[in-house]
């Protein structure tokens, strides 16, 4: 069996993953990326590399960990190692509008949205996109952070006016069109293998910090994610929809192995995909909740293993 190297920025993320392998009796090797040398005409052990590398990292303090990562799997592949989550999909997580392009080749539905560098262009953006309520996020954000819904072009014009608005790490700023969903919930599909595992329901009336980690609470003093938290239901809503289809093939062609994708239903019944999270997490109170027959981080670590035991 090869080993199993995670790749990552954030510790407190493989806790559960962690006891996970213990219980399998594998011991998997972390490789913490922040800074670093990439020795990248030598060649790298012969294992088994999971990316799990995120687009916050620099909410961490980790402002160039992508940077690295990417630089990683490049020299990685170079060398043909199995890379789960390779380069293409942290280019996808690192992009929305990427994210986008990709799920539309896919035929999947993504909300009207414009980009806009530079935070001079924003109001006259926002009346040419002319549809309110709008919602303005950073193209890099992570975990829901930065994500503002504006009714009108005064609420908009108010944010902008004030000393605590920041600019996204990239400098470019999202102009999408609000979603009023059927139920106050946004649907995220979770995937392991390019194969759907479930659905979960995440309430969404509180605001849009919605990592479904357990333990970002740690981190972030308004995300509603511990384990006793009623916001993170498990769903059997969609298992035989279509979406869960073209997910599958949407995560196929981009060559995306692991990933949480979230969409919302509108009041006509239409689903809008606006979000591919590759560096996914679990809500085990939920699951616990469910009684699912196979947890997220268990069927993760079945299906490194697996490849552990196969490639």
């Amino acid at each position: 069996m090869k080993e199993i190297v995670i790749i990552h920025e954030n510790d407190e993320w493989l806790v559960p993953l962690r006891a996970e392998f213990k219980q399998r009796g594998v011991t998997a090797t972390e490789w913490f990326l922040d800074e670093g040398v990439v020795p990248f005409t030598e060649s790298p052990a012969d294992a088994i590399y999971y990316n799990r590398m995120s687009a916050s990292s620099h909410t961490r303090g980790h402002r160039f960990a992508p940077e690295l990562t990417k630089a990683v799997l490049t020299w990685l592949q170079s060398f043909q190692r199995t890379v789960v989550n390779n380069t293409q999909t942290l280019a996808l997580e690192v992009c929305k509008l990427s994210q986008y392009a990709a799920l539309q080749r896919a035929g999947l539905q993504v909300p009207k949205t414009h980009a806009v560098v530079g935070e001079q262009h924003l109001v006259a953006a926002a009346q040419a996109f002319n549809q309110w309520p709008l919602i303005v996020k950073p193209n890099r954000g992570g975990k829901g952070l930065g994500v503002q819904r504006f009714d009108n072009l005064q609420e908009l014009q108010d944010y902008l006016a004030r000393a605590d608005s920041e600019t996204p790490l990239d400098g470019t700023w999202l102009l999408q069109e609000y979603i009023a969903p059927q139920q106050p919930f946004i649907t995220r599909a979770e995937f392991i293998g390019q194969q759907f595992l479930y659905t979960v329901q995440v309430n969404t009336e509180d605001g849009f910090e919605l990592c479904p980690a357990d333990n970002c609470s740690i981190e972030e003093r308004f995300c509603p994610t511990d384990q006793s938290s009623e916001k993170f239901t498990i769903s059997h809503h969609f298992d035989d929809h279509p979406i869960i289809g073209k997910l599958e093939a949407f995560l196929r062609q981009s060559n995306i192995d692991v990933a949480g994708i979230e969409f919302i239903e509108n009041a006509e019944g239409e689903l809008f995909v606006y979000d591919v999270n590759t560096n996914t997490n679990y809500n085990q109170g939920a699951e616990q909740r469910a009684e699912v027959p196979a947890t997220g981080m268990g069927a993760l670590a079945d299906y490194l293993i697996g490849l552990a035991k196969t490639s």
